[in-house]
């Protein structure tokens, strides 16, 4: 046994912001997760999410038998084409590498997501369509993360508009003039803490009257 030599899992030991160090072990398996969002030249946003699955050894495959390392288990692409409304306009997947033939059968009914809204109600349109039996497990784990990669995307790019609008010198973004989507959703953005008073005051709740 020895310490996963990976770069991107070593932890500086100085470092506190990290995970502490880890006990002996053997790096067997590796998830890739990649999602971007993208500002398209027609006013449309492309948000797509890949998923690969790797083993560290050799692997054996329930078609295939044994598969080198560099062979990967699941292999997923999937691009969610949005309005700046947030509202599907056309989905495409492709499947490079699956480990029945059969798996292929879950790209087609991404289709009936095109209409649906990436802001509200996202994570039940994805189990209506494709919940259970009828869609693959992997494609629906990159269609639930690609609304907060949407919202960084679309929203960042409003967010970024309004900076550049500031007169110069630029301190710091204009103070929130409107609800937003995402507070109260997290510790961080509670309607009683502390960055809702610094950054919305108008809008700061004191404790007892936010949602808990």
């Amino acid at each position: 046994m020895h310490e996963d030599p990976s770069p991107a899992l070593n932890i500086d030991e100085k470092d506190t912001r990290g995970l502490p160090p880890p006990a002996p072990r053997r790096h067997v398996h590796t998830r890739a997760i990649v999602m971007r969002g993208f500002r398209r030249d027609d006013g449309l946003w492309d948000i797509e999410g890949e998923l690969k699955d790797t083993k560290t050894h050799v692997w054996p495959s329930w078609e295939d038998g044994e598969q080198p390392p560099d062979v990967p288990v699941h292999h997923m692409q999937v691009r969610v084409t949005l309005d700046s409304a947030y509202t599907v306009q056309a989905v495409a997947a492709a499947l490079p590498a699956t480990p029945f033939p059969e798996c292929n059968d879950g790209g087609p009914p991404l289709q009936g997501l095109v209409g649906a809204s990436m802001s509200r109600g996202w994570r039940k349109a994805i189990e209506a369509t494709l919940g259970g039996v009828r869609g693959c497990t992997h494609l629906r784990e990159l269609l639930m993360n690609l609304g907060t990669v949407a919202y960084q995307t679309i929203g960042g790019e409003l967010r970024r508009a309004e900076w550049e609008a500031l007169p110069a010198p630029r301190v710091h973004p204009p103070l929130a003039t409107a609800p937003k989507p995402h507070w109260d959703k997290c510790i961080g953005w509670r309607m009683d803490g502390e960055v809702i008073r610094r950054w919305a005051p108008d809008f700061h709740q004191s404790c007892g009257k936010a949602s808990k």
